[in-house]
């Protein structure tokens, strides 16, 4: 079993309540895309709220296909757009 911990900003931390998450994964090679997928099982209130986000793994933004650890560090970062 996998453990990640993934820190959260903006409004995922505050629908979520917390700076950061514990994902539990069966799979030794977890990729961001079941990282995603993970989040949103354990957040699921968060799907419906349509948020675009990236995904930063040691502070680089990557694709759905990248590889994350539990040495990394994860974060989910929503877009946010101003005017």
């Amino acid at each position: 079993m996998v453990v990640l911990k993934v820190r959260l900003f903006g409004l995922f931390r505050e629908v979520v309540g917390s700076k950061e998450i514990l994902l539990h994964f069966n799979d030794v090679d977890v990729t961001v895309s079941a990282l995603k997928r993970g989040f949103f099982d354990v957040c699921p209130d968060l799907v419906s709220l349509g948020v675009l986000f990236v995904v930063a793994v040691n502070r680089k933004v990557v694709g759905d296909t990248a590889k994350v650890t539990p040495t990394d560090e994860v974060a989910l970062l929503p877009l946010v757009s101003g005017g």
